[in-house]
């Protein structure tokens, strides 16, 4: 078996399919990889819904081991601006790994 490995996604202005995939990836390569996606601004409902969307499609078994929301102050033309953030971290639960993982259709 792998070793457990921190794989890290940053979501941003692309398709939240690049994000799905991105995640099936890490798990279709190391089913015990732990995925951390980080988002700012606009970009943090669409990490909720790049997690929600590869659970419900592809793997069940996918939980969130936790989750943090903050605001980080980001420099911009007009000043400073106070863009809220999120940081969730998913896994596999152990039980399932010994199964075949689904492949996207």
């Amino acid at each position: 078996m792998s070793q457990a490995q921190q794989v890290e996604v940053l979501v941003g202005k692309k398709p939240i399919v690049n994000y799905m995939l991105a995640i099936i990836e890490a798990f279709n390569n190391n089913p015990s990889a732990t995925v951390v996606l980080k988002a700012r601004g606009r970009a943090v409902c669409k990490a909720v819904n790049a997690v929600s969307a590869v659970k419900n499609r592809y793997f069940s078994d996918i939980y969130v081991k936790s989750f943090s929301a903050s605001y980080e102050d980001v420099k911009t033309e007009k000043g400073i601006a106070r863009l809220p953030s999120v940081e969730i971290v998913i896994a596999r639960r152990p039980g399932s790994q010994a199964q075949g993982s689904p492949t996207p259709q």
